[in-house]
């Protein structure tokens, strides 16, 4: 080896420990949402309905868009229930069927457009209090590859949303 070339190598060398410190340090940093495209979805409409006695269960209906991107909900949880399913309720057959899904997606073309009578929606399983007109529930969303989003979810009245 010439004399240049082991200088070269030395180099390499000591500029890939470089790096590789530079990487573990930055490792150790929590990434900080400056990208665009990691905007969080904005949440609009959402609502809950009030849980007849002894309901185990209740339905959250809200509108996520994105201004940029895409993103994919892959489920919630709330300190008032169990669990939080993302579910989806289809006719088949004359019949009303509901199926838990695994996520959804959205995107700017593309919003999440939860209403009662069909569609996504959140069910709230194992409840561990009643859900009262009036009250709000605290959510935590959970994306891929994105911070969850806390929020707070309104329980309207039966007359709020089915009005004539």
């Amino acid at each position: 080896m010439t004399r240049l070339s082991r200088a070269s190598l030395m180099l390499a060398i000591a500029m890939s420990g470089i790096l590789w410190m530079r990487t573990d340090a930055s490792a150790a940093t929590p990434p900080v949402a400056t990208d665009p495209m990691l905007e969080n979805p904005v949440l609009e409409d959402a609502f809950a309905l009030p849980t007849p006695p002894g309901a185990t269960t209740a339905a959250l209906y809200i509108t996520l868009s994105l201004p940029r991107g895409k993103v994919t909900l892959t489920g919630a949880s709330s300190p008032v229930a169990q669990s939080i399913e993302l579910h989806e309720m289809q006719m088949h057959e004359g019949r009303m069927h509901m199926r838990q899904l695994g996520h959804l997606p959205l995107s700017p073309k593309s919003p999440l457009k939860m209403r009662p009578g069909g569609g996504p929606h959140l069910m709230l399983t194992g409840l561990t209090q009643p859900i009262s007109s009036g009250d709000e529930i605290p959510v935590t969303l959970h994306f891929q590859a994105r911070p969850d989003q806390q929020i707070r979810i309104p329980v309207k009245d039966y007359s709020d949303i089915f009005t004539p």
